[in-house]
């Protein structure tokens, strides 16, 4: 399976998967009010419409983006998207630079299940295109900790941890790397952050004082979950 996704990221770029990769989508939570701005009509009908551009590359033709629960991005999962993916974001470069947050996505979708579903594929395919070699390093981590009983169940209940707060999400990313760490290596928390960072952007989450994986904070919390894998592994 690794092999197959090197030769998709690196060698075959019109290969397409053989399953579909939306276990591997971390959802994310609603975004940082506190620095996400709203775009112009003008520029949420661009970013529209480049999505409509995306969907229509894989056949699907709608006249409005459809809601998570369609799962548009089901066919674009199971492709090599880069040079789609590459097109969207070279799709009104400037609109997409200044308006692909949350924010966007629920002016035009009007509720924040479909804005996180929107943020978190798009999150998604960036890594996978833009950070190869920490896609391939954190699917493989992902599927050591769903081997792993305890860890699997460690790693879902980080999630509810964050409610929509900057400290909420800084306990999530630390819970969340903690066992990351336990389960994979440090150079996997690496691979893992670079995804964090991409979701954080485009959320907002990127801005609070203390973030794990933006600024050093994670390190003077890491201990204290370790010590809490270590005690329910013993």
């Amino acid at each position: 399976m690794v092999v197959m996704i090197v030769l998709l990221i690196f060698i075959k770029p019109h290969l397409t998967f053989s399953f579909d990769s939306g276990g591997l989508v971390k959802p994310t939570v609603k975004g940082n009010p506190a620095v996400l701005h709203n775009c112009t009509d003008d520029q949420d009908s661009i970013m529209q419409q480049c999505y409509l551009d995306l969907f229509s590359a894989y056949g699907m033709n709608f006249t409005s983006l459809p809601g998570g629960s369609e799962d548009p991005f089901s066919k674009i999962r199971y492709d090599n998207v880069n040079i789609n993916f590459a097109n969207l974001m070279e799709c009104h470069s400037d609109v997409i630079d200044n308006c692909l947050n949350f924010n966007t996505f629920y002016v035009i979708l009007k509720t924040d299940d479909d804005a996180d579903y929107y943020i978190s594929q798009t999150a998604f395919l960036k890594f996978y295109c833009d950070y190869g070699r920490d896609f391939i390093n954190y699917y493989e981590c992902m599927q050591r900790i769903e081997d792993d009983v305890l860890a699997n169940t460690i790693y879902t209940e980080c999630t509810v941890l964050e409610v929509g707060s900057c400290g909420s999400v800084s306990l999530s990313t630390q819970c969340e790397s903690a066992v990351v760490r336990k389960t994979c290596s440090d150079s996997t928390v690496h691979s893992y952050c670079q995804y964090q960072k991409i979701l954080m952007g485009m959320t907002g989450w990127n801005h609070c004082d203390y973030m794990p994986c933006i600024n050093n904070s994670f390190k003077s919390h890491y201990l204290l979950f370790l010590m809490l894998l270590i005690s329910m592994c013993l």
